[in-house]
């Protein structure tokens, strides 16, 4: 399965009677970093009509007897106030990136805030984000500004990369997402004259005239299905020549958040991608990976 399926995050179906949306999961504490993420997933739940759980971890031992924190009362009326119809608050023993990795298993999206322990210098996300991109069976978003303590940007296109391919989840994703926010979807492909196949990786004999009408067609073809499915989306195209990383990241200082796929490794199982854990890493907006096995 898809992580979006007719515009709708994975596991909705459609029908004679719609079925509700899956929840979004946002994974807090008493942060301002978590704050913000549970604000950003409001904004999006409230567009989608889909519920709200707020998780908070606590460790092992002490969730039976933990009581709910002041500050997740709060949060859990800023979600309601935020225009989200439903909202439930957890407290559940161990860790975070369990707890969450589990709960993806039924839910639409998994919100998390990116500034936290483990992160390096430099980087903007901790380790906690990066294993659970990782380990998530649905799209997974890290919610960040700039800098620590400033809240993500509300203005700006959707930024989507892709590699033009047939069926690219970021792309349909970043729709989804362009649609319920109420702004534009920039779709970006880089291109390169340098290319991995049966022989290895090498450069190509093509000239990088022929490369880039290559890449325009490609994109060209991949978006005619979802101008067909979102006709009153504004859609913008954008084919370089540079490395994905790089492009996305020059594009995401003026995005409202950029969504990604996640990309198969070397070796047996799904991987995230150099170019996702970049942008996780150091994205200066929140970015949305997509989900790594549904099939």
């Amino acid at each position: 399965m898809s992580p979006v399926e007719d515009g709708r995050p994975a596991g909705t179906r459609t029908g004679p009677v719609e079925e509700p949306w899956p929840p979004v999961v946002v994974g807090v504490d008493g942060s301002d970093s978590a704050r913000h993420a549970a604000q950003w997933a409001a904004d999006v739940a409230s567009a989608w009509g889909a519920p709200v759980h707020l998780l908070h971890a606590v460790p092992d031992g002490i969730g039976d007897r933990a009581s709910t924190p002041s500050w997740l009362h709060e949060l859990h009326d800023a979600v309601e106030r935020g225009g989200v119809d439903e909202v439930e608050s957890l407290v559940v023993a161990g860790s975070a990136a369990d707890a969450l990795s589990a709960r993806s298993r039924a839910a639409g999206l998994v919100v998390v805030g990116s500034y936290g322990a483990g992160a390096r210098s430099g980087m903007l996300a901790g380790s906690a984000a990066l294993t659970l991109v990782e380990a998530a069976e649905c799209p997974v978003a890290v919610i960040r500004g700039a800098a620590p303590g400033l809240a993500p940007p509300r203005r700006g296109p959707v930024v989507a990369g892709t590699d033009a391919a047939t069926d690219d989840d970021a792309l349909h994703l970043g729709a989804t997402l362009a649609v319920g926010l109420g702004t534009r979807l920039s779709v970006l492909h880089a291109w390169s004259d340098v290319v991995e196949d049966a022989r290895g990786v090498h450069r190509t004999t093509s000239s990088g005239t022929e490369l880039a009408a290559q890449a325009v067609d490609r994109l060209d073809a991949c978006l005619r299905p979802l101008r067909e499915t979102h006709p009153g989306l504004p859609i913008e195209r954008h084919v370089v020549d540079d490395t994905a990383l790089r492009a996305l990241l020059e594009h995401a200082s003026g995005a409202r958040l950029v969504v990604v796929g996640h990309r198969r490794g070397p070796g047996p199982g799904w991987h995230l991608g150099s170019t996702s854990r970049g942008l996780v890493a150091f994205a200066p907006c929140p970015v949305v990976v997509t989900a790594h096995g549904r099939a």
